[in-house]
């Protein structure tokens, strides 16, 4: 409970900040934008919950952080693994198919 509130104390705070601070805090704020799609009270969320929190990824999927595991889950559903091949030695050329030949083991290369 004292985290949540300590949270939306800072982000208001941050948030109020970002008017007075001028061209320092655009250019600050500016650069997280276009590295990692955050704005700086992102990663000061981030820090006390020890997510990855983001206002855009809120827009876009309605969850304003992310646990290690959902981020881990989404990079795995992103890039799934290469499919596998057997390859086997015939004469002058490689045959590759998606299924093992039974019988073929002694041609299977490594």
């Amino acid at each position: 409970m004292l985290k949540t509130i300590v949270l939306y104390l800072i982000l208001g705070a941050s948030l109020a900040l970002q008017g007075c601070a001028g061209v320092a805090v655009a250019g600050v704020t500016a650069g997280t934008i276009a590295v990692d799609q955050k704005l700086p009270p992102d990663y000061i969320a981030g820090w006390i919950m020890d997510q990855d929190c983001s206002s855009f990824k809120l827009e876009s999927t309605g969850k304003y952080c992310r646990t290690p595991e959902e981020i881990a889950d989404e990079e795995a559903a992103a890039h799934p693994p290469a499919p596998v091949y057997y390859c086997y030695k015939t004469l002058g050329v490689v045959d590759c198919t998606a299924k093992p030949m039974a019988g073929e083991e002694a041609r299977l290369m490594q």
